[in-house]
């Protein structure tokens, strides 16, 4: 283990939360921060990287299939959930030493990992900056970045910009978020798992440093001239009717990483992974074991 990272209990009550759900919760320590993670089942390492003040409590849908074939890690990006809200900027290329951390911490020589949003850029420089520590990447609903991504619409940032204002209550921003986060289907189908989602997102809501923080580090993101250098096998995955992250981000990416393969996955938001979880977890199950 190296000699900046730590581990530590976290508390009574939230060890006891996560162990009645099969879950180890704990923290280490990489270098400045501590990070707060998960882990569920054994076998082969996965990692699964949360987008824009994402916590490890959102991946619920996923851990619970693939921890019966793997040992999936989930953990608070700095910024987010209990792991160290830092005043201090910090960049994707950041976030992505933090997973190195966890993995050195935890004796992992290699994993796959999958990422969504803010994820899919930490995932990017994951597998450009250390190539021989991941096995197999996902890169969900994400983009490379920079002036030649494809935008939302304006009505979508315009509705991303007033939920940002930490003077609006929590429940009131995650609701205005609703429509640009999941499809029409979902939204009218669903609407116990939908108020399931707004209560957990309520229940971990950012601190205003901590969005912000993430904010800048994904804003000046940009890895378009690089993607040629990728030689890990990549699958990219995104939902056909995601307003906040248009599908076609990702085919970019699909036309720049040498031998990557897209999976759309239809009548599903930005949130795809949370609204369709069985055909998610199935193309990723069978992505990470043939």
């Amino acid at each position: 283990m190296p000699p900046y990272v730590e581990t530590k209990k976290s508390s009574l009550i939230h060890d006891q939360l996560n162990k009645e759900r099969g879950n180890i919760m704990e923290k280490i320590r990489v270098k400045d921060i501590e990070i707060a993670y998960s882990i569920s089942g054994e076998g082969d390492p996965v990692i699964l990287i949360g987008g824009f003040t994402m916590t490890k409590e959102s991946w619920g849908l996923q851990v619970a299939e693939m921890s019966k074939r793997f040992r999936v890690i989930t953990f608070d990006n700095r910024g987010a959930g209990q792991t160290t809200i830092t005043s201090e900027s910090f960049t994707v290329a950041d976030m992505a030493a933090d997973t190195i951390g966890i993995m050195d911490a935890l004796g992992i020589d290699s994993a796959h990992i999958f990422g969504v949003s803010m994820g899919g850029l930490i995932s990017q420089i994951l597998v450009l900056d250390y190539p021989d520590r991941i096995k197999k990447a996902v890169l969900g609903c994400t983009t490379h970045g920079g002036r030649h991504a494809v935008q939302a619409e304006r009505e979508v940032m315009a509705l991303l910009g007033e939920a940002a204002d930490p003077a609006i209550p929590a429940e009131k921003a995650v609701r205005s978020r609703v429509p640009i986060l999941f499809a029409e289907q979902f939204i009218r189908d669903e609407p116990e798992r939908l108020e399931e989602f707004i209560r957990l997102s309520i229940r971990h809501w950012p601190t205003p440093e901590g969005a912000s923080g993430q904010m800048r580090a994904l804003s000046v993101f940009n890895s378009k001239r690089r993607l040629g250098e990728i030689r890990r096998p990549v699958l990219i995955i995104t939902g056909s009717e995601d307003r906040m992250m248009p599908p076609e981000n990702s085919r970019l990416l699909a036309d720049a990483i040498p031998g990557s393969d897209l999976y759309i996955v239809d009548e599903a938001g930005h949130s795809f992974y949370q609204e369709k979880p069985d055909e998610v977890n199935r193309v990723l199950i069978d992505f990470f074991m043939k």
